[in-house]
């Protein structure tokens, strides 16, 4: 055990729920302990979207790209990835309809086929964004040449799964990649659309969480986590220290004890009436068991802002122009 590791797991006679954590189940009980009951502990089942599908269509085509495609340079030059991609998303999509058809039972036809189309872009633009920053990189003098400037940015996993026995946590990483100064950064795909310069509260939690667990799992702190909203080629960076790792340790901690206070009663598991709930598979419009009273809206989460997290380094916001903050490294 490293001693960063040391620092992280000294704990004083604590003990986890018998519940494992995820950051999505730590997200939902933040935002409504009942949605968390009827969702993780009595397991009623849900309301499909086309929105989950398509986003795990997209990460399982990126995850492939790397993992098991194209890693080498000339390959990107000739073009080669953006036709397989094409290809992969095509079966794909057909596989997964052919299996699926409950999705012709909730969306119409021109919804299905706006969402092909989106899909299809998104994932183009991905390719076409990774060719495009291989040559800023090298025109703004980062690296001498393509290949140098590759094999820095070359993932080191692709779909990293990380975990915690002692804090009953599990995470799956969409990007491990290497930052410009010899460090790792952490980037999670998102097919969602952006929050302007602010981060969602839910996301950067997840992002910590990430930190947290790969930190304990490979003895190395991450010098970045990030977003990747993949519609706009943009990514929201955080910067990883010891402060933020105690931030996400003390976070699962506190879902725990929640937890092992409320045990499995319904009525332990407050409500939180927010206008969300018109979209909560459990709730009564849904014809769902919560009779919760939707509010007039309100914003939902805290929003943070961009400059806070981040906190690329001095040499980089000399040479790069890091307002929009959408530069590196997000495309592995």
């Amino acid at each position: 055990m490293s001693p960063l590791q040391e620092i992280i797991m000294t704990e004083t006679k604590w003990t986890a729920s018998h519940m494992r954590l995820s950051p999505s189940k730590i997200n939902t009980y933040l935002k409504c302990p009942r949605e968390f009951y009827y969702n993780y502990i009595a397991k009623l089942p849900q309301k499909k979207t086309i929105h989950l599908f398509r986003g795990t269509l997209v990460h399982q085509v990126l995850e492939d790209l790397f993992k098991k495609q194209f890693r080498t340079l000339p390959q990107w030059e000739k073009g080669v990835p953006k036709l397989w991609v094409q290809d992969q998303f095509e079966t794909g999509w057909e596989e997964k309809i052919a299996k699926h058809k409950w999705l012709w039972e909730v969306h119409t036809d021109a919804e299905m086929d706006a969402m092909y189309k989106e899909t299809e872009a998104l994932l183009q633009n991905f390719v076409d964004s990774v060719n495009k920053k291989l040559t800023e990189m090298v025109d703004w003098k980062i690296f001498k040449n393509k290949q140098q400037a590759w094999n820095a940015v070359a993932p080191k996993y692709a779909e990293k799964w990380v975990k915690s026995k002692e804090y009953a946590i599990v995470g799956v990483i969409d990007v491990v990649c290497n930052d410009f100064d010899g460090g790792t950064t952490l980037l999670d795909y998102k097919t969602s659309k952006r929050y302007g310069a602010y981060l969602p509260e839910e996301y950067y939690r997840q992002l910590i969480i990430y930190a947290f667990l790969y930190t304990l799992e490979m003895g190395e702190m991450p010098t970045f986590v990030g977003v990747n909203y993949l519609r706009f080629d943009d990514t929201f960076f955080v910067k990883v220290n010891q402060e933020v790792l105690d931030e996400a340790k003390d976070l699962i901690k506190m879902v725990h004890d929640c937890i092992k206070e409320r045990e499995e009663y319904e009525d332990r598991y407050e409500q939180k009436p927010q206008n969300l709930c018109k979209w909560c598979s459990f709730h009564k419009s849904n014809g769902g068991p919560c009779d919760a009273e939707v509010p007039k809206w309100q914003p939902t989460y805290k929003k943070r802002k961009k400059e806070n997290y981040a906190d690329v380094s001095s040499k980089l916001k000399v040479t790069l122009d890091v307002e929009s903050q959408s530069q590196f490294p997000d495309f592995d």
